[in-house]
């Protein structure tokens, strides 16, 4: 794969969170970058008009030398349109309508070969509005998406909230995707923080979240479908869990790869994101997979070395089955294998 490849940053949250606000700081904070941007907010441009310099069809030439475009209604048309143009840039902005689920979008750039060619998912990044979060994940179902989607989050206009209510705000969005980093921000200021070049759904960072990732239920205990968060005295439900599995032993690589397919096929509405570390039976070096619904991945990382060898995953949906998954996931290990579930 191409070294070169454009990174690409997607940026999704609900109505009025402040997602172009977001992209005009990411445009002035970031002078080095010659950007090409697509807005999908309805079709309409929300760049600050200081900073067009001038304007053809679909296109806004800005003053720093970066582009931006509506997108029509075919987004690999608006894809194909910039890399055909001559238009030359090195990091790609997309802003998601805020009623969208950004899983179409993401899968493109894990999906499409030629797609992959030429582009990175740098990371996902999502807004939300502190004012108004607490009622609107309980009401759209479309927030607590783009919140287990994300790898960033940035909690927006908290100068309009109590210290002790972001906390509690922070609290329940790691409930949703205990794996996304949170940052408490006004007017969707970034000057302080690194939100570019994270390369999250890099190889490195997915292996490095998965280590960190805590929320595992060693023993089998009944867990209930909708966690319950309790802000102030209001209670919060949603469907949306993380599940953690630590499989020792090594997988082997046709079984778990035809199983994987299927499972994420038929349980495409349920999962929404699956990270992890995996081991192969006689392949030396760590495996590192990655799932958006149904589409996958994996990378080879670093050799395993003389460590004990073992898996972990990392499931983020709703109506997850424990068991069932604990018990296919040991399926898929070598029959000599099986008895370390003991």
């Amino acid at each position: 794969m191409d070294d070169n490849r454009i990174p690409v940053t997607i940026i999704t949250g609900f109505l009025g969170a402040g997602k172009t606000t977001l992209l005009n700081n990411l445009i002035k904070k970031h002078k080095e970058k010659k950007f090409a941007i697509i807005e999908n907010e309805f079709g309409e441009i929300g760049i600050d008009g200081e900073l067009i310099v001038g304007a053809g069809e679909n296109i806004f030439e800005l003053a720093n030398g970066c582009i931006c475009c509506s997108l029509n209604d075919d987004f690999y048309k608006t894809i194909n349109q910039l890399m055909d143009g001559q238009y030359v840039f090195n990091h790609l902005l997309i802003e998601t309508t805020g009623i969208a689920d950004p899983d179409t979008i993401i899968k493109a750039f894990i999906a499409v070969e030629d797609i992959q060619m030429q582009f990175v998912l740098d990371s996902v990044i999502c807004l939300a509005d502190a004012i108004n979060m607490e009622d609107l994940i309980d009401e759209q179902p479309e927030l607590r998406k783009q919140l287990a989607l994300s790898d960033i989050v940035l909690l927006n206009k908290t100068d309009g909230i109590q210290l002790d209510y972001a906390h509690e705000l922070t609290r329940l969005i790691s409930e949703i995707n205990p794996t996304a980093q949170v940052f408490p921000v006004v007017h969707a200021n970034i000057s302080e923080i690194d939100i570019l070049d994270t390369f999250s759904f890099s190889a490195k960072e997915i292996e490095k979240t998965t280590l960190s990732f805590r929320n595992l239920t060693i023993s089998r205990i009944k867990r209930v479908s909708q966690p319950t968060v309790l802000i102030g005295k209001k209670e919060h439900r949603h469907e949306i869990t993380s599940e953690g599995f630590v499989i020792p032993g090594s997988f082997d690589l046709e079984k778990f790869t035809l199983w994987m397919q299927n499972f994420l096929h038929f349980n495409s509405d349920t999962i929404f994101r699956l990270k992890g570390i995996v081991s192969f039976d006689e392949k030396p070096e760590r495996y590192i997979f990655h799932a958006v619904r149904s589409s996958f991945m994996f990378e080879i990382g670093e050799p395993w070395a003389a460590e004990t060898h073992f898996s972990k995953l990392i499931f983020i949906g709703k109506k997850i089955n424990r068991d069932m998954l604990e018990d296919n996931l040991y399926q898929l290990l070598p029959n000599s294998q099986v008895e370390n579930k003991k």
